[in-house]
């Protein structure tokens, strides 16, 4: 039995066996950037609903205590600077900009395009429990970008 298990192990890829990836910055970027892609532009409860299916995407990812604390931590960080860059927007332009600064196309530009108004359709049915986390969001655990 012990030398079946060594073969079959043996035969496993390299780094198959390897402890669980702790590369947590694709997740930290989609939580920054789903503030500047809905929130932003006034689509703030699309914004809550992906920041929701990516915390629960995150969850089912074999990441150690460690890098989910270190996740959290930069969750928090970055919610209070992206509320209070967007308050600030808000008040030096009299409400929801029109247009970000390094957009090309306005808001509700970006808004009316297809791949908008599909990751929209896809959170809309994950908030009403149509989507799993991972048919929203699914990139591996240890992909570069994750994004719906």
């Amino acid at each position: 039995m012990r030398l079946t298990l060594w073969l079959a192990l043996a035969w496993l890829p390299v780094g198959a066996l390897a402890a669980p990836p702790d590369d947590t910055r694709a997740f930290d970027r989609a939580f920054a950037a789903s503030f500047y892609a809905f929130d932003a532009c006034g689509d703030a409860k699309y914004g809550v609903i992906f920041r929701d299916a990516l915390d629960a995407r995150f969850a089912q990812c074999g990441f150690s205590d460690a890098a989910r604390a270190a996740h959290r931590r930069r969750s928090f960080l970055q919610a209070k600077k992206s509320h209070e860059l967007m308050s600030k927007m808000i008040e030096d332009t009299g409400g929801v900009p029109n247009r970000l600064p390094g957009m090309d196309e306005t808001c509700r530009q970006r808004q009316a395009e297809p791949d908008y108004v599909a990751a929209r359709a896809k959170l809309e049915r994950y908030s009403e429990g149509g989507l799993k986390p991972e048919e929203v969001l699914p990139a591996a655990c240890d992909a570069q970008v994750v994004a719906p």
